[in-house]
């Protein structure tokens, strides 16, 4: 099985920012907080994790790092840059606001949604090759993403789908 979280509660989240993949926003004590609470969801239902996946940035680094501790996870943890957060451009360390995907991706410096699908679905089609429990852990816009591949939707809309909670966990079944 995959399992996707998001990171826990970033600092930008807190105050309201949008981060990207520019602003190596880190966790709040809360997020901290969410992601012992999220590894704790794992050992409560049994779930052994054989491989962990995470973003470079800090946010899903130390997410990553305090589940594996909890867990007791003795391999080492993987860093894929091709589930870094999507690059919001002149957006990144901005006030959050509604917006749909087309304007986000019409704001200057963003990145291309081409290359931003082409990441993700090219870490999709590798790591559905991997066995045992793989956990990643991530981005919002990189969940968003990974449901507009679920779904088959247009990429450039994958800002309208909905964003996974902080430190939740998704079960990705339908990669296969």
């Amino acid at each position: 099985m995959i399992y996707f979280i998001r990171h826990g509660q970033s600092q930008a989240n807190a105050n309201g920012l949008f981060a990207g993949q520019k602003d190596d926003s880190p966790l709040t004590d809360e997020g901290r907080n969410q992601a012992l609470l999220t590894a704790q969801s794992f050992k409560n239902k049994h779930i052994i994790i054989d491989t962990i996946i995470h973003s470079s940035l800090s946010r899903a680094s130390e997410t990553a790092k305090i589940i594996a501790n909890e867990l007791e996870y003795t391999q080492e943890l993987k860093i894929d840059d091709r589930i870094t957060e999507y690059d919001m451009g002149d957006l990144t360390s901005t006030p959050t606001h509604t917006m749909t995907s087309l304007e986000l991706i019409a704001i200057p410096h963003t990145e291309s949604v081409d290359d931003f699908y082409n990441r993700i679905h090219e870490f999709v089609q590798e790591i559905k090759n991997l066995h045992g429990n793989i956990l990643i852990v991530s981005h919002a816009g990189v969940g968003r993403m990974l449901e507009t591949i679920r779904t088959g939707a247009d990429k450039k809309l994958f800002y309208d789908v909905p964003s996974y909670a902080n430190a939740s966990i998704t079960e990705l079944n339908w990669i296969v």
